[in-house]
């Protein structure tokens, strides 16, 4: 993917290294291919590669930035070793790495495990700014005191408690993978919200209730499936937000939704993945 001009982004003032660093880390975003991000970061600073290659060098040794091997093809990505913020307010950090949070700022720690949802793919990151938006001042301010929320296939647990710190007052995690059931629980635990966050080994077809925000990252099949279970666990005006979908699946699904009763509010893209936030229609 090209990168893009941002004009949002803060300008280069000067061309030291460090202000080039910092550049470059604001710009990387998600996955890229290192050609590619060093070619358009070459023209954008209007700087030789060498020197950009350089600084991409010392940003990976530094533990900033990581190459993965995926499917054949070498990328580069913020490094999740470190704190990495994955929306406006959503900070995810190794449970050993300080951060010092802003006021507004939501630190969520993840142990390193092998379930699904500690931010390095873009569906997690996607799910993330979903629940930001959520729970966020503009956006539908579902937290209140009452408010449930449901995420089903909860992985590494992140979506639940993300949901939790930013106001949702308690919340019900599940999975079918006993790995994915024990690694929730024990981050639950580390971000102490054990006594909000229940987390257990439960299909969402046999839980009872109904809840404020639903939260499901899945793929498309499987959401699908799911629709008539998700349609009915969400209360009237409440939130939907959904993630695992192929861009080219996003009409299909949303077509599902509406027949439900659903209306899409937003909608974001990252590396031909999309993310969908709906509400219920009374």
């Amino acid at each position: 993917m090209p990168l893009h001009s941002d004009p949002r982004a803060p300008e280069l003032k000067t061309s030291s290294a460090s202000d080039i660093a910092c550049h470059v880390l604001d710009r990387v975003g998600g996955r890229r291919v290192p050609a590619e991000l060093l070619r358009g970061l070459a023209h954008e600073l209007n700087l030789p590669r060498e020197r950009v290659q350089a600084i991409l060098r010392k940003l990976v040794a530094a533990g900033e930035l990581a190459y993965v091997f995926e499917h054949g093809r070498t990328f580069l990505e913020p490094s999740f070793d470190r704190p990495v913020r994955v929306s406006d307010r959503i900070v995810l950090s190794p449970p050993e790495r300080t951060f010092l949070p802003g006021p507004a700022d939501v630190v969520i720690r993840i142990m390193p495990g092998a379930s699904f949802g500690a931010g390095r793919h873009p569906t997690t990151r996607l799910a993330l700014k979903a629940i930001d938006f959520v729970l966020g001042k503009n956006g539908l301010s579902l937290g209140r005191p009452g408010s449930r929320l449901l995420d089903i296939g909860a992985g590494s647990g992140v979506l639940a408690m993300a949901a939790v710190k930013l106001g949702i007052e308690s919340g019900l995690a599940i999975d079918l993978d006993p790995c994915a059931v024990a690694e929730a629980k024990a981050n639950v635990d580390l971000n102490g919200l054990s006594g909000r966050v229940v987390v257990c080994n439960r299909a969402a077809e046999a839980i009872d209730g109904n809840y404020t925000l639903v939260t499901a990252n899945l793929r498309t099949p499987s959401l699908i499936r799911l629709a008539p279970a998700i349609a009915g666990h969400t209360v009237p005006r409440g939130a939907l937000v959904l993630s695992g979908i192929r861009t080219e699946e996003f009409d299909e699904l949303l077509g599902v939704f509406e027949k439900r009763a659903f209306h899409a509010v937003w909608r974001d893209e990252e590396q031909a993945w999309a993310g969908l936030v709906m509400t219920k229609i009374p």
